[in-house]
């Protein structure tokens, strides 16, 4: 599912640009067909938005996989990690992880309004890692929840032959089962389980136990359970908005997503739901949160906003240009390319060899507090959009 969002403005004091940027004639920059003027967002103007944006107010709550188990500080492969706040269980982030019918599902659980995947793994390289991942669903009260995680659970349980019930000692009330599947092997564990107002389906896959054909119970619910213990606690903080009052829900927080140019219709490798979250929600939507989370701290970030390409917030001009010097550093894998005409501040590299799931080039620009990253598999066109994104940060003053 995806949702167009219309940009918006938010004001903020403070200089233009720190000291030592270069002037920039911005009618002069080659923005491509790209937007470069705000526009101003106010409240939610549909139910969907409004529970997308719940979702995405949740993630700043929960803690990330590396809380759960240290060793799940990597972030998931692409397609894992590319949608993350869903409002239907057909969406991707249910349907790549359960395998009951989205429809039974939806019939299943009346009070369901939205969820947000957190996901990680445990090692950089897939085949030598497990995934987990934890699916946290918001409800309008507890009786639903409650009644949700074990209809749910039941109907997933019973979609596939090969799944297994278990009991987790610590949570009798949920609903576990592990699968060795002909094709995926074992290694895999599922739990639906109701804390509250809130429903946590926790999926992990263990690709070395797959690999060998040989299952770790004992490991398997430990994660599980520990995830359980582990987000409990944290989501029981967030207060969810009544029903009757997520019409409410202002778009943009602090006008930070108005920031971010809008690429997500345009490029198709690049797929995901836009949203704005504070640090903590921004390493749960970060591609690689292992090297973000010291980044985001040394820097101050304390908003991300994706639209198809990146906005942070950081605590100030110095701290902007920090981070556009530390994302653009080249490795044997990345390679200096030319800036765009007209914006010599801007850093472009290329990524050597990227396959058909990678992107291929990759510019980064500073502009007062705000740090920008863009993405596209052409230079002229990551080059444009690196400009774009610069006028729109200036001309949202």
């Amino acid at each position: 599912m995806s949702v167009a969002l219309t940009a918006a403005c938010g004001s903020e004091s403070g200089a233009a640009d720190t000291p030592a940027t270069p002037a920039v004639d911005l009618a002069a920059l080659d923005v491509g067909g790209f937007t470069t003027q705000p526009k101003p967002y106010g409240k939610v103007n549909s139910i969907e938005l409004a529970k997308l944006v719940e979702a995405e107010r949740m993630a700043n709550h929960l803690p990330l996989p590396q809380e759960i188990m240290p060793e799940a500080k990597y972030g998931p492969s692409a397609m894992g990690g590319a949608i993350r706040p869903f409002i239907d269980f057909s969406s991707a982030a249910v349907q790549s992880r359960a395998n009951a019918d989205p429809a039974a599902m939806h019939a299943a659980a009346p009070g369901f309004v939205s969820g947000f995947v957190t996901t990680g793994r445990s090692d950089a390289v897939a085949n030598l890692s497990y995934e987990l991942d934890n699916l946290v669903m918001i409800f309008s009260d507890e009786k639903s929840a409650s009644d949700a995680a074990t209809a749910l659970g039941q109907l997933d349980l019973a979609a596939v032959p090969e799944n297994q019930p278990v009991q987790l000692p610590d949570y009798p009330n949920a609903v576990a089962y592990t699968t060795d599947h002909p094709l995926s092997g074992p290694g895999q564990i599922r739990s639906w389980y109701a804390t509250g107002k809130f429903v946590i389906f926790s999926y992990v896959y263990d690709s070395i136990m797959s690999e060998l054909k040989e299952a770790d119970q004992a490991k398997l619910v430990e994660r599980v359970q520990r995830s359980i213990s582990t987000i409990s606690p944290r989501v029981a903080k967030f207060q969810p908005t009544p029903v009757d009052q997520l019409m409410n829900l202002d778009t943009d927080m602090d006008g930070v997503l108005a920031r971010a140019l809008s690429t997500v219709v345009d490029d198709q490798s690049q797929r995901g739901i836009p949203g704005v979250y504070d640090r903590q929600g921004g390493l749960h939507i970060s591609p690689a949160p292992e090297i973000d989370k010291p980044l985001f701290e040394a820097t101050g970030v304390d908003r991300v906003a994706w639209r198809g390409n990146w906005v942070y917030r950081t605590q100030d001009p110095d701290a902007a240009a920090r981070f556009v010097e530390e994302r653009s550093e080249t490795t044997r894998r990345i390679t200096r390319v030319e800036s765009p005409k007209g914006l010599p501040n801007a850093q472009c590299r290329k990524l050597l060899g990227a396959s058909k799931y990678e992107i291929a080039y990759y510019c980064y620009v500073a502009y007062d507090r705000y740090a920008a990253e863009v993405a596209a598999n052409q230079l002229a066109d990551a080059q444009q959009r690196i400009s774009a994104q610069y006028a729109l940060l200036a001309n949202s003053k």
